[in-house]
Order: structure tokens, then sequence, then C-alpha cells
């Protein structure tokens, strides 16, 4: 960020004392916003005051939430431009909601500045809503919600045709795999391996990559996990949410074409 558009953290002035107020360090890129998301209200009828975080995520990006006079909510996603492309997000988007998968709608883009209104699929993550304490004979919640998720997965690989996204290649592979001796070992362990455990752990990489590199590639998520799962009811004709449990798809724009067992693993096998 310029250093000259730096201010001190300036909450946006929303009218309510019942939502955490939204805190801003560019002055200017709090005032566009108020400039778009009051040109929105016509159309989509937004109670401004009701403004407030939503989420935070790896990034620079951010989530708020925001209702309507329809007594519904939206969700609005501050995306700067000079640090993040938000066009991956929307054909990913595209393409997830073609696959049958429940994504947000994207109702309102503003590309330049980097501001977007969706609706929101709720916020109770799949992980909150499992139990880990169930015993095998009595997970049957936890099964049902499993099997949901691997229902969108499967309709999400089905749909899946090359050179639409780019390729989880081998350069793609080597760098994810690095982070594990640079960050893990190196920055937070302060370890430094030997030429022989650095010997075995080139081996280790080198038969990762391999053998991903031999099975089937497919659309891949690239965080297929509970955290980024959605419970929430689907769509009915009328537009409006059923009571039945469906799993809303967050968190995709880092999608890739590559192996078919990568996302299956993150789900069953949550890197957190």
């Amino acid at each position: 960020m310029n250093p000259s558009t730096q201010h001190q953290a300036t909450p946006l002035h929303t009218h309510s004392s019942t939502h955490e107020a939204i805190q801003w360090v560019d002055i200017q890129r709090q005032q566009a916003f108020e400039t778009w998301l009051q040109g929105l209200t016509a159309q989509h009828p937004l109670l401004v005051k009701t403004l407030r975080p939503a989420s935070v995520d790896a990034s620079f990006r951010r989530y708020f939430r925001i209702d309507t006079l329809a007594g519904t909510s939206l969700v609005i996603m501050d995306a700067p431009p000079a640090q993040e492309n938000c066009k991956p997000f929307v054909d990913i988007a595209r393409l997830m909601a073609q696959a049958g998968l429940q994504v947000p709608d994207i109702l309102a883009w503003d590309e330049a500045q980097g501001f977007m209104l969706l609706t929101d699929l709720g916020a109770k993550t799949m992980m909150e809503v499992i139990n880990p304490h169930l015993s095998d004979d009595l997970a049957e919640p936890n099964f049902d919600l499993y099997m949901q998720a691997v229902d969108a997965l499967i309709d999400w690989q089905l749909a899946s045709k090359p050179d639409i996204l780019p390729p989880y290649d081998e350069a793609l592979l080597r760098r994810e795999l690095a982070l594990f001796p640079d960050w893990y070992l190196a920055k937070h362990k302060g370890v430094t391996l030997d030429k022989t455990q650095q010997a075995v752990l080139d081996n280790a990489f080198s038969l990762i990559v391999k053998r991903n590199l031999e099975v089937p590639s497919v659309y891949v998520h690239r965080d297929f996990m509970p955290r980024n799962l959605m419970v929430m009811g689907p769509k009915t004709a009328d537009g409006k949410r059923s009571s039945q449990r469906s799993l809303g798809v967050l968190d995709f724009q880092d999608a890739v074409y590559g192996p078919i067992t990568y996302d299956i693993a993150s789900l069953m096998r949550d890197a957190f």
C-alpha cells in the first residue's frame, strides 16, 4: 500500500450500536466503498446500518455481512485490486454453478475497485457441525455431512475439462511441497536438515510428485475442507432455501486442473 494513503483505522459509520464497526486504514478506499455501497441500495434494498465484519482469510480479502429489507443477508467482498485479482473467483464460481454446486451468486462487482456483493451461504461451517465425539456406531450425522461433501466433489469433478483451469503441474506441486521445509522446518521449528535428511525428503517429494502426476486429472478446489463448506438449505423453485441440509462451497478461487485424489484427501484429512 502506498504510504501516502495510509491513515489511522477509521470505522465505517453505520449508525448502529449493535454491530462491530468496520475498520479502514485507507480513507480513500473507505470513501470509495461507501459511495459504491450507497449506489446499490436501490437495486438491492440494503440496510447500510447493519454492515458488520463477517470473516477474513489468509489474504488481503475481507468479508462483510449486510441485511436487506427483505429480511435476508448478503455478503460483501473487499479485495484491493493491487493485492487481489477477483477474476478467478468470478470465473470459478461460474464453473461451479454450472456443475451444480452451491456457490455465492455474484450480484454486483466493481472490478476496478475490488468490491463485490454476493449471496450469503450462511455463517455455519461443516466444521462447526461435525461432532468429533460420536462413536463409530453413532456417527450417522457426520456420515451424512461427509456424503453431501463427496456428492458435491463428484459433481465438480464430473464437470472437468482440460485447458480451462491452470494445470496442477510438477512446478506447482513442488512449490507447495517446499512449504514444509522452508516454512515449517526452517522458519517455525528452526531445523536445518543434514545431507542424509535432505536426500530422504527429496526422494519422498519426488515420489509424491510422480504419483500425483500419474493419476487422472480433474478440477481441483485445493481447499476442499470442512472449514470451507457451509451448512445450508438448497434453493427451491422460488429462490428461497428449504430446510433440507446442503453444503455451500467457498474459498475456491485457487482452483486448478490436477490430481483426482487431492480434494478427497483434503476433505478426509483436514490440513489443519
